[in-house]
């Protein structure tokens, strides 16, 4: 998986630091079970399109859907982007089974 772009979002009712990472192909289960391992997961299969959510306490959140090639990251106000490399370099390390 690599992350092909992070885009900022302006106008997300949940955090005022959201970016968006477009990936290079559709969000899998497996990629979700890999996220989740940086943090607490819910994972919400029983949608018709299954939805994911990783909570990395006191750092960032990171949510999505399967099929998708969006991860929204949200991040505490005062977070630099030093959170935004660290998980893109943790995307791009994910390799398909």
């Amino acid at each position: 998986m690599k992350v092909l772009r992070v885009k900022n979002i302006n106008d997300c009712f949940e955090s005022t630091n959201v970016r968006d990472a477009i990936v290079d192909s559709p969000i899998s289960s497996n990629f979700i079970d890999y996220m989740g391992k940086l943090g607490k997961l819910i994972y919400e299969t029983s949608l018709e399109r299954p939805y994911f959510k990783v909570i990395v306490r006191a750092k960032y959140t990171i949510k999505g859907s399967q099929g998708n090639k969006t991860i929204r990251m949200m991040f505490p106000e005062n977070a630099g982007d030093m959170y935004v490399r660290e998980i893109i370099n943790y995307i791009d390390g994910y390799r398909k089974n």
